[in-house]
């Protein structure tokens, strides 16, 4: 049965090897976008302060319509994450490939309550980073969300952190 665990979990760290490393490499590329988009988001707020000029002045219902569209606008804007945020989702994604590499050594050299302890670590990791990931939806060509990636890099990270958890309970049991 450990041998079953082991080979489940070295897929399990394989798969979460490159979808962490996918996941790194798309939040690097939402940062660049987002950096080449600045210049587009101080023309986009200076609009905005002109239309809410443009909005004080109105009465009647084109001022509630203007008020409407210039807090949508603003919504929007404030939306957008900062590149700190995109940073922050590197480095979370990175301890949770730190983390598969780690049970990988736990699969073959048991050591139970560090296993435990780590397999706790993967979980909260896990959700940290998926509750931090900028939740943008994105376009009919443009991929999967910043969080379902986060998502689909995290688990198998936990399911390779219970294997070790599992080989080591077996070992220590014998």
């Amino acid at each position: 049965m450990k041998t079953v665990f082991r080979i489940f979990g070295i897929l399990a760290i394989v798969i979460a090897l490159v979808t962490c490393g996918m996941s790194i490499y798309r939040a690097g590329l939402d940062k660049e976008d987002l950096a080449e988009g600045q210049t587009e988001l101080a023309e986009a707020q200076k609009q905005l302060i002109t239309l809410k000029e443009m909005a004080s002045t109105m009465t009647g219902e084109s001022k509630v319509e203007m008020d409407k569209k210039v807090a949508e606008a603003e919504a929007a804007i404030n939306s957008i994450p900062s590149a700190t945020t995109y940073t922050i989702v590197q480095a979370l994604i990175a301890a949770l490939l730190v983390l598969a590499l780690a049970f990988g050594v736990f699969l073959f050299r048991t050591n139970l309550k560090l296993s435990q302890q780590l397999l706790i670590a993967s979980v909260i990791l896990l959700l940290a980073t998926y509750f931090i990931s900028p939740d943008l939806k994105r376009g009919e060509y443009s991929g999967l969300p910043s969080r379902t990636l986060a998502l689909l890099s995290g688990v198998p990270v936990v399911i390779a952190g219970l294997c070790a958890f599992l080989v080591a309970k077996r070992n220590t049991a014998k």
